[in-house]
């Protein structure tokens, strides 16, 4: 008998549903982008559970007739796709036409939906991808689903979903980003009885902006792109060059024809564009990508999106031509940045009237655009290279004497003489061993202690505080004020462990009154928003919500790359470390130190040849 067999059809649906069903944000971003399809204006989104219990679509739009209902459920049935040229010129979002049978076949379903046109609606039931009812029902025009114990019937997959605190966050990210894309469409999203989002229909992208990520967000250094020819699209707001904006490092929305993407091609050709303006600035640590929120349109013959189940990458069939354009769109806005900020400080700084000081960012620019040089410079730079004693003969040959009072400067000489670190770049940190050298990451290295001392806080060491000369009020953002009081309200006898004292004191506002006392650059309360930011990552990642916030700390309170370090802070830093537990990693795993041996060096130099 042959080995072969056919798949039965239930199989083959819930192997469907593993492809297109990955965790409860899978389920909504099908059936809400269905509803964007469906020309709907307004989407509520209810879930209970983080989704794991219950996700329920709700939409106003053109609803589904009787018989398009019944065969939306059939495997491959969509109304998007005709023939096998529409696969490479496909314009609406879903097309797959899995969507509804995968669920179904992992869930409970219930489906209600009325075409405009028609008296009554349609309410079509399936229990693990069962039809269990087909009914006439009353209901408003447009679609409501709702999708019930979520992998119920396949508990291997059930086990790998996160919390239901890790779900909720996923989803709740998704409709920040659809919210964005299409101000046209009010979103309502609620969470266990309670409203978390609600934005309304708005004019244009700006102004739903404004509204996810506060009135503040246009107030920075953002600069609007605007670029075009017959092939390809860009506009959207990318960041200036002001050090102000590290604060938005998290927003890097790409919107590749009417879809969220994470493209590297499009990544690397905005980091380039960035890259001879970073470099020159210091501004952002190296790798980072400034801040962004672009909308790329092309031919949908160009790009292929079926190359990823979440269609979260994508593929150019010319990313050369795309790399270049976006490159070039973002070099140029820059640059007219650049060249307005300098003919502006250039009238600012030569006024005779003038009485203020520039800025560190003005000071840059006006020094990098400046072709004179001074003389001063040179000679500076000049008595760096030429060492007139280096080939100067000894005038005496060395006693014993002159051995033992050197022995005695050295037992004198502060430790940092001794040992004589040195950075590079402002971000490695030196250090001679007798048989070679050792290389310090200084931010890893930084985040090593600091990640260290707050567990040992966690875990009843007395916190080290230090108390705000006056209570300061962080007004959150809309995107967190939903998500944020309650993370801190569940978990705030952890952050009074590591030195918070936090009281919350509205949805959108908190009050903190004291602060671990690592944190030496408070900026107002910003590095709080950032350290909630980080922990959401990494509360995704590893769900030990004690290890995520020593992380979040321990990553926004560590000095950054690009600091300068005089030769006491870094041997107290190399102490710190060599007093940690595992001081040969940061907190996320990467090395912090590097040891090269001198025979190394001996190598390169083909001495020992």
């Amino acid at each position: 008998m042959g080995k072969i067999r056919i798949l039965s059809e239930e199989v083959a649906n819930r192997i469907a549903a593993g492809e297109v069903v990955e965790r409860p944000v899978s389920v909504v971003k099908e059936l809400v982008e269905n509803a964007i399809d469906a020309a709907a204006d307004k989407i509520i989104v209810k879930i209970e559970n983080g989704g794991k219990s219950l996700i329920q679509i709700t939409d106003n739009g053109i609803g589904m007739a009787e018989d398009d209902a019944l065969q939306s459920f059939e495997r491959h049935a969509t109304s998007k796709i005709r023939t096998v040229t529409d696969i490479f010129h496909i314009s609406s979002l879903g097309f797959r036409g899995e969507a509804l049978p995968s669920i179904a076949a992992v869930s409970k379903l219930t489906l209600i939906t009325r075409f405009k046109e028609d008296e009554l609606a349609s309410k079509i039931e399936f229990d693990s991808g069962h039809l269990r009812d087909f009914s006439k029902t009353a209901g408003n025009p447009g679609t409501t689903i709702s999708v019930k114990r979520l992998f119920a019937n396949v508990p291997a997959r059930k086990k790998f979903l996160k919390s239901a605190q890790v779900e909720y966050r996923h989803i709740a990210n998704y409709l920040h980003y659809q919210s964005i894309l299409y101000p046209a469409i009010q979103f309502i999203f609620i969470s266990e009885g309670k409203e978390k989002l609600n934005y309304p229909q708005a004019k244009n992208r700006k102004t739903r902006m404004k509204a996810v990520f506060g009135e503040k967000f246009f107030r920075r250094d953002f600069l609007e792109v605007q670029a075009e020819n017959p092939q390809i699209k860009l506009e959207g707001f990318i960041s200036g060059l002001e050090e102000e904006n590290e604060g938005f490092a998290d927003f890097r929305y790409l919107y590749v024809n009417g879809r969220y993407i994470k493209d590297r091609i499009v990544f690397h050709s905005i980091r380039s564009a960035y890259d001879p303006f970073v470099k020159k600035l210091r501004i952002y640590q190296k790798g980072k990508i400034p801040p962004f929120v672009l909308f790329l349109e092309l031919d949908p013959s160009k790009v292929d999106f079926n190359v990823h189940p979440a269609k979260l990458e994508i593929r150019f069939r010319d990313p050369g031509f795309v790399h270049g354009f976006v490159k070039n769109a973002i070099n140029q806005k820059l640059l007219e940045y650049e060249d307005a900020k300098y003919h502006q400080i250039k009238d600012k700084l030569r006024a005779q009237n003038y009485q203020g000081a520039a800025s560190q960012l003005e000071r840059k620019i006006f020094t990098n655009r400046t072709d004179q040089r001074r003389f001063s410079d040179i000679k500076k730079e000049m008595n760096e290279i030429y060492q007139p004693d280096i080939f100067k003969e000894k005038e005496r040959s060395t006693t014993q004497s002159d051995i033992l009072l050197q022995q005695k400067k050295i037992l004198l000489r502060p430790e940092e003489d001794v040992i004589n670190p040195w950075q590079l770049h402002q971000s490695y940190i030196f250090v001679q061993t007798e048989d070679g050298l050792i290389v310090i990451d200084q931010h890893a290295a930084h985040e090593r202690i600091i990640f260290e001392k707050i567990l040992h806080r966690i875990h009843g060491a007395p916190p080290q505080t230090q108390k705000l000369l006056f209570p300061i009020v962080i007004d959150l953002p809309p995107y967190l004020s939903n998500s944020v009081p309650e993370l801190i309200g569940e978990n705030i006898k952890i952050f009074q462990k590591i030195g918070f004292s936090i009281k919350t004191f509205s949805g959108d506002s908190i009050v903190i009154e004291e602060i671990p006392i690592e944190l030496e650059d408070w900026d107002g309360g910003e590095i709080f928003i950032n350290i909630i930011k980080q922990l959401q990552l990494e509360f995704e990642e590893t769900e030990d919500f004690r290890d995520s916030l020593a992380k979040s700390v321990a990553c926004k309170a560590a000095i950054k790359a690009g600091r300068k370090m005089n030769k006491k802070e870094m041997l107290a830093l190399i102490n710190d470390l060599f007093a940690c537990e595992v001081p040969y990693y940061c907190p996320h795993g990467r090395p912090l130190i590097i040891k090269m041996q001198l025979s190394d060096f001996e190598q390169k130099f083909k001495r020992n040849q």
